[in-house]
């Protein structure tokens, strides 16, 4: 549940920001961890230029039935998603192919695709402490999200001055990604070009339970080819996909 929180609240942004910056390129690290529990640790990175998002981790990340990966590329420019499932190789998903594939899921399931999220309220659900401070150089503020679980929130501090185009990735949301999730939670508050979280927190009874704390910032010296494929990698396409959750499912 608290990794479901984040993979949501990490792209978790304000419209009470005013941008007035260019796009941001670098490199973001973020370290996950679950101090109430285990204290297993995680990372997540993102490697952002002007059209594309690599988002990598050195665990497996399961995104769907027949495909886990450590690493996704979007790019914005081509209008797709590539997994990185192997050394050399990687699957490429147009972002129609994605929507239609999660739609047969749906219906396979007996799920509406005509289902709406309901409208946020923002009065009741988000407040701005007043606090601030400095991370990696950048000014954060704190903003509160009161959950639907009685005595758990959630402590975001959002930084205006990062400015991210997510292009595909809040397409992919907005007609598929919240189609998937049982709690309604609004695309404003996972993503958009006004702010970026730099450490987001979730409290239960006053203690923090899981946390995902942003560990540097780089936007000099980080490497660009995060966001390139090599010529040695091997594309598979969506009928490899759906061919391989055929196989998956004998």
């Amino acid at each position: 549940m608290k990794y479901y929180i984040f993979s949501a609240l990490i792209f978790f942004c304000s419209s009470l920001f005013t941008p007035a910056i260019a796009q941001f390129e670098g490199q973001i690290n973020y370290e996950i961890s679950n101090p109430g529990e285990s204290n297993d640790r995680s990372n997540l990175d993102f490697t952002i230029t002007e059209n594309r998002i690599f988002l990598g981790s050195r665990s497996s990340m399961n995104v769907m039935s027949g495909v886990s990966t450590n690493g996704i590329l979007v790019r914005n420019d081509l209008q797709d998603f590539v997994f990185m499932t192997g050394e050399n190789e990687a699957l490429k998903i147009a972002k129609e192919d994605i929507d239609a594939l999660v739609n047969l899921m749906n219906r396979v399931q007996g799920k509406s695709e005509s289902a709406e999220q309901q409208s946020f309220n923002w009065d009741e659900k988000v407040e701005e402490t007043g606090r601030e401070r400095t991370m990696h150089g950048y000014t954060v503020k704190e903003f509160i999200l009161n959950t639907e679980q009685e005595n758990q929130y959630v402590s975001v501090w959002l930084t205006d001055q990062i400015n991210v185009n997510w292009g595909l990735l809040h397409d992919a949301w907005h007609t598929t990604g919240s189609k998937q999730l049982s709690e309604q939670i609004p695309i404003e508050l996972i993503m958009n070009r006004r702010s970026f979280p730099l450490l987001v927190e979730v409290y239960d009874n006053d203690e923090v339970v899981f946390r995902a704390e942003s560990l540097s910032v780089n936007r000099q010296n980080f490497d660009r080819s995060k966001t390139e494929l090599s010529s040695s990698v091997k594309l598979l396409g969506f009928t490899d996909l759906m061919m391989n959750m055929f196989r998956q499912r004998r």
